[in-house]
Formats: structure tokens, sequence, C-alpha cells
């Protein structure tokens, strides 16, 4: 199975690391080419994780885990899409969805059928829905007969994921 998780953030590194370790193919998909470099020369890019430095050395150097800026390129690959790209909150209760937005568009180019995206980022109520709909459109899949959607709330605490 091969997993493309889209944000390699603070969660998204190791929870793709996790991946790797646990022996599924993973593509890491960022914004970033010097996150991506980083990841691909078997470096840590993020602080305050124990054990990720050497379980990013030893996954990317056993073809388990690589990193890329071709977010559509990696889905067209991948069995199943976790999305963990932060949402930001803009001032007093209003929320910037430019990242998701991106990332979902990003994933819709590069969708196809049995695709299953999982949005793994706190988000509002409904929200899910919404970006479904909106790969739906963009992709030309079918919502639960060819492209899968799904949520699932952040259960890791930020330094303790390879740990948990």
């Amino acid at each position: 199975m091969k997993v493309a998780v889209v944000g390699q953030g603070k969660l998204g590194v190791p929870l793709a690391t996790r991946y790797a370790l646990a022996g599924l193919n993973v593509i890491g998909c960022d914004v970033w080419q010097e996150r991506v470099d980083e990841i691909n020369a078997g470096k840590n890019p993020i602080a305050g994780e124990a054990g990720l430095d050497e379980a990013i050395a030893e996954t990317v150097a056993d073809g388990r885990y690589r990193a890329t800026t071709d977010t559509p390129a990696a889905v067209e690959e991948a069995d199943v899409v976790i999305v963990i790209v932060p949402l930001l909150a803009v001032g007093h209760n209003q929320l910037d969805f430019k990242n998701l937005e991106a990332a979902t568009d990003a994933i819709a180019q590069g969708a196809h059928e049995g695709l299953t995206v999982i949005y793994e980022t706190t988000l509002p109520v409904g929200t899910t829905r919404r970006f479904a709909a909106r790969l739906a459109e963009r992709s030309g899949l079918t919502i639960g007969t060819q492209l899968f959607v799904a949520f699932s709330p952040e259960r890791v605490y930020s330094g303790r994921i390879l740990q948990d």
C-alpha cells in the first residue's frame, strides 16, 4: 500500500515516518522545496520528536519514505491520502482555509478511482463534507463509489507521535 501524506510539518513528518516504519510506502508532500530536500537527504526537518532523526534516516535509506513538492503526481501513485495541513486562525473566531483548499485542489488533480482521502486536521463540523464536494467537483469522481473521503480527528501529541 502506498500512502501520500500531504503536509510535512510538525505532525505530518512523524506521521509519515510512523507509516513507513509500519512497512507502508510513503510519499510526503509539501510546498516547501527545502523541507522536501531535507527529508530526501534522510534528515529530520523538525525538532522535539524523540527517535525521529533515526527513523527518518532509516526509512528514507531503505526507500519506504520519500518527499516531493508534486502532490498531484504523488496522489496518482497513492492508495490513500492523509491531509494534515494547518488550518490557520486569522482573527477572533475566523479561520483561513487557504492551505486546505490548495491541498484539496492538488489532490483533485491526481485523484483516481478507488482513492481514499482522509482529512486529519482539526476542522469545524461539516468541513469534511464541503471539501469532499470540492474534491468530487474538481476530480470528476463520484464520492462513495469512485472516491472515498473520511475525517479522522488528530489524536496525536506533537513530540510523542513515534512513542505513542
